[in-house]
């Protein structure tokens, strides 16, 4: 059986291609996503091993677990501490370490990019290990800085040069006097070398900081000296070796990509369940037409279960080659996201790609769901009775569609009530499974349902091509009488429309949803802020009294950001952040939304929690900080969206407990004066425009901030947003391309299928341009079939998912029917497209010979 196998899937091998092709890129998305992650991981590991040369490393007992990374935020070390250190028998040297957010000005007098890596200013050591300088010196004093030769690179400056940094938001003029490298690339982030002995004092004020690196004197006992320090040093200090930070280090970055690969794996899935669709259409199409062929082997002896063997083997072969196939693009693919990630200022240098491991998992997943989608039509032809050996044409029958039918429904009803109840009921428990576990019912339950379905919805769609007789009548008629082909065919569609419609629609609702909370929260005119949130800057006080003098401005109000540790009642402490106002002024600028309670109750020890923690009015919070621990009674509760912090408190409370992202502060007052953002009220009948350009003036010389008006606010979420859907869209293109792909497959398979037919209908008088008006109409309707059907499951999907996140400021639903109507007339192109192929080859089929044919 196994040479009738291979016989016959050399004698169809061209049934076989598309199908291979659509294993090809699930096994490519596959393979290529776990080849990225094992670069990242290299590049990673490599990063860690060659910046952490210390021996020994001494740092705080730990506050909390960030949330951010996995790894544990702790109380800073007395810097004062390195001296008594260096006593201790075999410590050879101490180093202080604290890195200092900054923004370095490239030769283009524009802040240099670091696609989201951190950019930082480190203390460079004379006597530093693992720290090679390559060009001039080390830095000395406040106007020297050293750049990594990846920063260098990237900024286009050289030794000599003289730039500016921006500290704690002040602009400040230095000179490259040296090019350092740690031998390793540094995976994007912009590294700056400054001078200890004016770093250290600047980011740590109360003479703490971080942590302190330890480096043993040759032959010393890394394990007695560890024991000394730990001795030597306050209950609570934590020492760790080397090994020991490289493993904490190391397991933080594991988490973070895991969290990476699991996102992508997603649609890694999706995309390998989508080619499924294909894999189970060919099989079934080639079984139906080899029909005979099972028969004749039935009756010569053969078994049914060597008859399902044989489609198997198939099967098998196809996923072996579509596999091997797709591991070799996956790493074509890899090297291409490494070279665009390169170009864009983030050097990955890893490992080797692909590895045998990742080789034959690949391999292994693509041949797994090729064969798994050849279990049905494998059945159907062991099942395939000797008898129809005997006739002249096959007598393969569709199945009745009850049983179908009812486990759709079943599955459709089942998935719509979890989707509503998730929808409608607020308060419900595990509110977001429900939604999750109702979303994909819901999604099975269609496509399970869709052939009962597709009858009166082609028919529908097939209405305004009746004028274009025959070929317009002739298609959906058809369509109509296959309506299992319909489905499968559209299946993969139906899934990525789905998820692209959903994806459309939260995206333009959440840019109105933005519009609103500004329109209605936002009672000042003007916001300053820094250009990236996600690296905060504050706004020197300098700047704050300057905008405060423009005249046109009534008022400033200023917030500060903190991060610190929270803990409710009964909770595990993680990390959160915090807004530090001034409450009144902050009332007059800002709407908090209050549902209880009022801001003005904020003192040293009330703060006002907002609705997404859960806190209640009364509830007592733990806020802890580098430099304190508070217990605060929460006094309010503000419903404000788009603030993205957890708790409001007044300056007092932030500057006792202090900040585990930045330096602290020495008062209240000074973390008024140097807000991370500042709104501006204007005077009544204030031209904003001109006020707007002024304070730009002012902000000019700092290069990070900008002068945002309420619909800037609103335009650069809704870019935000944008981002996010053109990610989307991004990901699930492969999923669209496999479903075009399996459209292509059903035509071409269809077309061989009804050879006869088309020939007799030649033979009638159908002309070319009419039969190719048939396959055209046929694939039309398909693609917008499966367009309409999965729009509509998405846009219901979305409805409900703007009600979940409706606590986290999505609160408009907008449905985007230019879109929705963009992908209906795109799904025509696309059908027209993908029937090209067939139609060229069901003209060319020879009338006689397609006559004659079985």
């Amino acid at each position: 059986m196994t040479r009738v196998a291979w016989r016959s899937l050399r004698t169809h091998l061209g049934k076989f291609l598309l199908t291979t092709l659509a294993v090809v890129l699930g096994v490519t998305f596959l393979s290529g996503t776990l080849a990225l992650r094992n670069v990242l991981s290299d590049t990673f590991s490599a990063l860690t091993a060659s910046t952490l040369t210390a021996d020994l490393y001494v740092s705080g007992a730990p506050i909390t677990q960030n949330a951010a990374n996995g790894g544990w935020a702790r109380e800073p070390v007395e810097m004062a501490a390195s001296e008594q250190l260096e006593q201790v028998p075999g410590v050879d040297s101490v180093h202080a370490f604290s890195p200092l957010q900054l923004v370095l000005v490239g030769k283009d007098q524009a802040p240099v990019g670091t696609l989201g890596a951190p950019s930082m200013g480190v203390p460079i050591y004379d006597d530093e290990r693992g720290l090679e300088i390559v060009k001039g010196t080390r830095p000395r004093g406040q106007g020297q800085i050293s750049l990594d030769s990846d920063t260098a690179r990237r900024s286009g400056l050289t030794v000599g040069d003289r730039t500016h940094i921006v500290v704690l938001g002040t602009p400040m003029e230095v000179e490259v006097v040296g090019e350092f490298s740690y031998g390793t690339s540094l995976a994007g982030a912009v590294i700056v070398g400054l001078d200890p002995q004016w770093m250290l004092p600047l980011i740590a004020p109360d003479g703490r900081v971080q942590s302190l690196e330890l480096y043993l004197s040759e032959g010393a006992d890394a394990a007695q000296v560890k024991q000394a320090v730990s001795a030597a040093m306050p209950a609570g200090t934590q020492v760790r070796t080397r090994a020991e930070e490289l493993k904490e280090q190391n397991s933080q970055i594991e988490e973070i990509l895991g969290y990476v690969q699991t996102f992508l794996l997603v649609f890694v899935v999706l995309a390998m369940f989508v080619g499924s669709f294909i894999i189970m259409n060919t099989f079934a199409m080639s079984v139906r037409q080899r029909q005979k062929e099972f028969a004749l082997l039935r009756a010569v002896g053969a078994s049914t279960f060597s008859v399902f063997l044989t489609v198997l083997l198939q099967a098998l072969v196809v996923g072996l080659v579509g596999s091997a196939l797709g591991v070799l693009a996956g790493a074509g693919l890899t090297r291409l996201l490494v070279a665009l990630l390169a170009a864009g200022g983030m050097e990955l240098p890893g490992g080797v790609p692909m590895t045998s491991q990742i080789a034959i998992t690949s391999v292994a997943v693509g041949m797994l769901v090729t064969v798994v989608g050849a279990l049905l039509p494998a059945r159907d032809a062991a099942l395939t009775a000797p008898v129809e050996a005997m006739r002249q044409v096959s007598g393969a029958k569709d199945k009745p569609l009850v049983l179908r039918t009812v486990i759709g429904l079943l599955l459709t009803a089942a998935g719509l009530a979890g989707v509503l109840a998730a929808w409608h009921a607020t308060g419900l428990a595990n509110r977001g499974a429900v939604l999750g576990a109702g979303a994909g019912a819901l999604l099975l339950g269609v496509l399970v349902v869709s052939p009962v379905l597709s009858r009166p919805v082609v028919t529908a769609l097939g209405l305004p091509l009746r004028v274009l007789r025959p070929g317009g009548r002739l298609g959906a008629r058809n369509l109509v009488a296959a309506p299992r082909r319909t489905a499968a065919t559209s299946a993969a569609l139906v899934i990525g429309v789905a998820l692209v419609s959903a994806g459309a629609t939260v995206t333009a609702s959440m840019k109105e949803s933005v519009r609103d909370v500004i329109n209605d929260s936002m009672h000042a005119e003007l916001l300053v802020r820094a250009f990236t949130v996600n690296q905060l800057q504050a706004l020197p006080k300098e700047y704050k009294e300057k905008i405060s003098q423009i005249d046109g401005v009534a008022e400033t109000s200023g917030f500060h950001v903190s991060m610190v540790s929270v803990a409710g009642p009964g909770q595990e402490p993680g990390t959160s952040l915090v807004a530090a106002v001034d409450a009144p002024s902050y009332l007059r600028a800002w709407d908090p939304v209050m549902v209880s309670g009022s801001l003005e109750c904020l003192d040293d020890s009330h703060v006002v929690a907002f609705k997404t923690t859960g806190f209640k009015e009364g509830d007592s919070v733990t806020v802890k900080g580098p430099t304190g621990s508070v217990q605060a009674t929460v006094c309010g509760v503000s419903d404000a969206k788009g603030v993205g912090a957890s708790l409001y408190m007044n300056a007092g409370l932030a500057a006792q407990v202090g900040d585990l992202m930045g330096a602290p502060a020495a008062s209240a007052q000074e973390l008024l004066d140097n807000p991370h953002g500042l709104l501006l009220t204007l005077e009544p009948g204030t031209d904003l425009e001109k006020v707007r350009e002024q304070v730009k003036d002012v902000v000019a010389p700092s290069y990070v901030f900008q002068v945002l008006d309420q619909e800037r606010i609103s335009d650069q979420a809704g870019q935000q947003a944008n981002q996010m859907l053109a990610v989307l869209y991004a990901l699930l293109g492969l999923s669209i391309a496999i479903a075009v792909l399996g459209i292509v497959n059903t035509l071409v398979l269809s077309v061989s299928e009804r050879t006869r037919e088309i020939g007799l209908m030649r033979a009638v008088g159908l002309g070319r341009s009419q039969l190719a008006g048939v396959i055209v109409t046929e694939s039309v309707l398909t693609a917008v079939y499966g367009t309409v059907l999965g729009a509509g499951t998405g846009l219901l999907l979305a409805a409900a998912l703007r009600s979940y996140l409706a606590d986290q400021g999505l609160t408009a639903l907008v449905i985007p029917w230019g879109q929705l109507v963009g992908m209906v007339v795109t799904a025509v192109v696309v059908g027209v497209l993908a029937s090209l192929w067939p139609a060229l080859r069901a003209t060319r089929l020879p009338v006689l010979e397609a006559i004659a044919s079985e």
